[in-house]
């Protein structure tokens, strides 16, 4: 009985930890949209309104939790840097959210999480502070290989 008992619990474990592992190489297949490098963010400048609540990074990675105004259109969001670097130590990008409502008129507060790719904000593998419209903190950011 006591073989049968830890025969179970062995293909529990095995089970267990093979989930674990399906969730995580199913996390690392998922591809998120790049953040992109403009010239001038004056083609962005009629961006809806859109508030920041919080900013993280995770390796390239950059998640941003956001709220907004809408509920009845699909929105869409991208993450642009400026070309230009401040040049001070470490450098500064400047960075926006540019937010596309699609004409929608609903007013449901709406909340979500966007996660970018940030490599092309990189530095030259060096931290750099991406100061993002919007948000009150500088993020440092080193890109990882």
């Amino acid at each position: 009985m006591k073989n049968y008992n830890l025969g179970i619990a062995l293909v529990l474990i095995v089970f267990i930890m093979a989930c674990g592992q399906r969730k995580n190489a199913i996390q690392s297949d998922v591809s998120h949209p790049s953040a992109a490098l403009v010239d001038d963010f004056s083609n962005y400048k009629n961006s809806a309104s859109t508030n920041i609540n919080s900013v993280s990074i995770s390796g390239n990675l950059m998640t941003l939790g956001i709220s907004y105004s809408g509920g009845c259109e699909k929105h869409s969001f991208e993450l642009l840097g400026s070309r230009l670097i401040q040049k001070s130590l470490p450098p500064k990008r400047g960075i926006i959210l540019y937010h596309n409502s699609n004409g929608d008129s609903c007013r449901e507060l709406v909340t979500e999480e966007l996660i970018f790719d940030i490599r092309n904000l990189s530095y030259d593998k060096s931290e750099i502070i991406l100061i993002l419209e919007g948000y009150a903190d500088p993020i440092s950011y080193r890109a990882v290989d």
